[in-house]
């Protein structure tokens, strides 16, 4: 098996994805392919490196240019176990220009540092949106990435869907 990989030029940096065929399998705010290896589901594999990557790259470039829902509907394969995989997709739900709890991601207080250990390991962030999670008294809370890569994203999101700060809603009325 051979994965695919493309580093783009973002407003902030540089952000790269890696595939198995048309999923997205990892991702990181580097151009370090090397440091991105243990994301993946092989961290052995081969990893090409391309200047493209067809519909993924398209849509990642939309999202810096201000489409922050083109990345919505690229598929993914995130391993992890069932309650990982099930936190990530609903990462995935939360909507562009909104913010979850932890607690509310977790589906409930108690829950919250499982909700932190999967935004965590979340081997795709941006795609898996895991910067779009902060503390029940709306501080930002952590990312692997740095807090301005967060704010970031959050602001461009915000500005981009034209919502006031960042929306909260209760999980059960939006994701």
């Amino acid at each position: 098996m051979t994965y695919t990989a493309c580093t783009l030029t973002i407003p902030f940096g540089v952000f790269t994805v890696i595939a198995e065929g048309d999923l997205v399998v990892a991702g990181g705010f580097s151009a370090d392919v090397t440091s991105l290896r243990p994301r993946l589901p092989d961290p052995t594999a081969a990893i090409s490196v391309r200047d493209g990557m067809g519909d993924t790259s398209t849509a990642l470039a939309a999202y810096f240019d201000g489409d922050v829902t083109a990345i919505d509907a690229l598929p993914v394969r995130a391993e992890g176990s069932p309650v990982m995989r099930r936190l990530w997709a609903e990462l995935r739900r939360i909507p562009a220009g909104e913010v979850r709890s932890y607690a509310e991601l977790g589906g409930g207080r108690r829950h919250a540092r499982v909700a932190g250990a999967a935004c965590a390991r979340n081997p795709i962030p941006l795609v898996i949106p895991c910067h779009r999670v902060v503390r029940s008294d709306g501080g930002l809370g952590g990312f692997g990435w740095g807090l301005p890569i967060k704010t970031w994203l959050l602001d461009h999101e915000r500005a981009a869907t034209g919502r006031e700060g960042h929306e909260r809603r209760p999980a059960s009325a939006g994701g």
